[in-house]
């Protein structure tokens, strides 16, 4: 019997999977908890912050590719935080995605005028509508 050793030099390797970043701000915690458990298992990699102040800290230690930003937070509201944020060159181009029940047009107005990718008032949607308009965002 021979012995023949066999090389298959096409031999498809998987390619790694960018898992993308996401950080939610919350300040409810039964939301934040929710949100998180469904990007999760959509596959992102979840940093938190409960308020204003708190999500610029951790937006400006960490690479996040898109944020989900609640408006109305303790210590600094979500369109304070944008603000500031996007004055920063790392927060310049991230995607950022209002979702709050603050239907107040004077903020959504100020919100879009910093740049959120959209507005999404909490009661319309559900989380799975949430993660499929991030999705869209990321794909592009």
């Amino acid at each position: 019997m021979d012995n023949i050793l066999s090389t298959n030099k096409d031999v498809i390797k998987p390619q790694a999977v960018k898992t993308h970043s996401i950080l939610i701000v919350e300040d409810d915690p039964v939301l934040l908890k929710m949100y998180s458990e469904k990007f999760t298992f959509e596959g992102f990699s979840i940093l938190n912050a409960k308020d204003g102040e708190e999500a610029l800290r951790v937006a400006m230690s960490n690479n996040v590719d898109v944020i989900l930003l609640d408006i109305m937070l303790p210590r600094m509201s979500g369109t304070d935080f944008l603000e500031k944020y996007r004055q920063d060159p790392k927060g310049k181009n991230i995607p950022v995605f209002c979702l709050t029940n603050l239907a107040e047009e004077d903020e959504k107005q100020r919100a879009l005028k910093l740049g959120v990718c959209e507005y999404l008032v909490k009661a319309m949607q559900t989380p799975e509508q949430v993660v499929e308009k991030v999705k869209k965002i990321l794909s592009t």
